[in-house]
């Protein structure tokens, strides 16, 4: 779980300046998940949008698999983007929609040694998918 939460941190660290090459993602996340942060802060980037605000979450582990190799969690969370909102970089909100509750899933997998668990799957569905 430290893996997840830590991603989002990274992430709304990374968000401030649009940032996809911030190093503290990939202390928290790899492969398709590290790709996927990673190409929406350079689509926000190449738009001249930076992200900014306060996500909100509450992840549950829904199924634990130590015994596979590599051992992997999966969370499932209602991640809040409403107060998490896209601007432009001179501080304009980029459009009148807030942000809101998404069903968000992931996979934490434990890499080994010297790079110990990571976020390395990550799916996050649209605005209204979780109540």
């Amino acid at each position: 779980m430290n893996a997840y939460r830590g991603m989002w941190s990274a992430y709304a660290k990374a968000g401030l300046t649009a940032n996809p090459d911030e190093p503290d993602l990939a202390k928290h996340a790899s492969g398709k998940a590290l790709a996927t942060l990673r190409e929406g802060l350079s689509n926000a980037r190449r738009d001249g949008h930076v992200i900014k605000g306060e996500l909100g979450s509450s992840p549950q582990v829904t199924e634990v698999n130590l015994s596979n190799q590599p051992a992997t969690v999966s969370i499932a969370d209602c991640l809040s983007t409403e107060r998490f909102l896209t601007y432009t970089s001179s501080g304009d909100l980029v459009d009148d929609e807030s942000g809101g509750r998404r069903l968000t899933k992931a996979t934490a997998t434990n890499l080994g040694t010297g790079e110990g668990w990571r976020v390395t799957g990550l799916g996050i569905q649209a605005v209204g998918t979780c109540s």
